[in-house]
């Protein structure tokens, strides 16, 4: 009998994070290597009368393919905090008020980190997208990540896929905001807050390199306090965690959300406010 095969590519989620992956005639759980990134393509096979296993890994944002070990990767050479800081200042930042359950979260965006990032995240604030959007991933000393709405509501289908921008330096430090993404030219309106500090996972890669792991502003410092009391309901269900479902969430809607996680903080609404 042959090997039997199919591939998937790694949800945005934790290295090493524990996935159900759905197999030809069953349902994988499989703990991830700790190189295989977000984005990144697995091939899975089984011999005849054998168990799954990775056969190879195909790199997602920028790599050069193949099952290559993270240590490989070229030194990043990071952004100062120093400079994020005086970037988020900086004529041409634009800072835009998050006002959510637990209060309001100030962000300053930078276009200049990722042009076709920012764009895309200062539209939406001005077509009011944000509005009663569930946080429906936080994860203690994770992320926060938000954007999915009902399939039926017109605000899901607005907006196109993203092409990717280049990797500048800036690195996924704490309180980093940026999109989040399942592979190259994903990037739609899902966005994401770093609580802590993620370089050494995310963002990695030389300067001018495309990539999906481009930030595009940062938490402002009065915000920060703020930001880390939202709730952590637990990772998604597809990265092991019992956290909501967005797949659920985008065809239950906030029902789904309000239901089962009554905890759960909301976005209410966000403007810019400079």
């Amino acid at each position: 009998m042959a090997a039997e095969a199919f591939s998937f590519v790694v949800p945005q989620c934790s290295p090493g994070a524990t996935l159900r992956i759905p197999a030809p005639g069953a349902t994988l759980q499989m703990q991830l290597p700790e190189n295989v990134l977000p984005g990144d393509e697995v091939h899975m096979s089984k011999p005849a009368g054998g168990n799954w296993g990775i056969e190879k890994v195909l790199r997602g944002a920028g790599g050069a393919g193949g099952y290559a070990p993270a240590e490989s990767t070229p030194q990043t050479q990071w952004r100062s905090a120093e400079e994020l800081a005086a970037d988020c200042v900086a004529s041409g930042s634009v800072k835009v008020r998050f006002d959510t359950t637990k209060g309001p979260i100030f962000v300053s965006i930078v276009p200049q980190w990722a042009p076709i990032g920012a764009e895309r995240f200062l539209q939406m604030v001005d077509d009011g997208f944000y509005h009663d959007i569930a946080i429906y991933r936080a994860i203690e000393g994770g992320l926060l990540q938000f954007g999915v709405v009902k399939d039926t509501d017109p605000r899901s289908k607005q907006y196109s896929k993203l092409p990717d921008d280049t990797l500048i330096g800036i690195p996924y430090a704490e309180g980093i905001f940026g999109f989040a993404a399942a592979g190259p030219g994903t990037r739609t309106s899902t966005v994401c807050i770093m609580k802590r500090d993620f370089r050494s996972q995310l963002g990695k890669g030389a300067v001018g390199t495309l990539s999906t792991e481009t930030p595009i502003g940062m938490v402002c410092p009065e915000s920060m306090q703020t930001m880390h009391s939202i709730t952590c309901l637990g990772d998604i269900p597809q990265c092991g965690g019992k956290g909501p479902d967005p797949i659920k969430l985008g065809a239950l809607g906030n029902d789904y959300i309000r239901k089962e996680f009554p905890g759960c903080d909301f976005v209410l609404a966000a403007k810019r406010v400079r």
